[in-house]
């Protein structure tokens, strides 16, 4: 009987240690980098790709910007033909002004307050400035495609 109980206070010893181990490795510190500048909106966009304003994003490489939805509109990117992409139409690196919605230029987003420009494939700043460390990339909405119809959504 004494061993019994001595060998499930050893099974119970290497579980907390598996379990201090499991929280050791897998949890960090690691905070999530809010965007702050960009608020959080709630919106539902849909998009009828049969319509002829938007027979552009039919194509791979075709844009457009849509002032409906988002905090200054959508710029909305078929990647590759079948693929769409939703992005806030918002420089993500500064605070809101006039200036600061993003126009599209060919396969960029372009701020016009200060000329940065992120790429509308990956929503990535192309040109850091230089000696800022914390610059963040466009805020990417969520798309579903469910034939020629697309929801954008937050």
């Amino acid at each position: 009987m004494k061993n019994e109980v001595l060998l499930e206070f050893q099974t119970f010893k290497k579980f907390i240690v598996l379990f201090i181990l499991i929280n050791i490795f897998y949890c960090s510190n690691d905070e999530f980098d809010r965007n702050p500048y960009l608020y959080e909106v709630s919106f539902t966009h849909t998009i009828n790709f049969n319509l002829p304003e938007y027979d552009n994003l039919n194509f791979a490489g075709g844009s457009k910007y849509i002032p409906y939805g988002g905090i200054n509109g959508l710029l909305v990117f078929n990647i590759n033909g079948n693929d769409i992409f939703a992005w806030e139409a918002s420089c993500p690196n500064h605070e809101l002004k006039t200036c600061s919605q993003l126009s599209i230029e060919g396969l960029l987003a372009v701020c016009q307050c200060n000329n940065y420009k992120y790429s509308l494939a990956t929503g990535q700043l192309l040109i850091e400035e230089i000696g800022n460390s914390s610059q963040y990339p466009l805020l990417n909405y969520r798309v579903e495609r469910s034939g020629n119809t697309v929801i954008i959504s937050n």
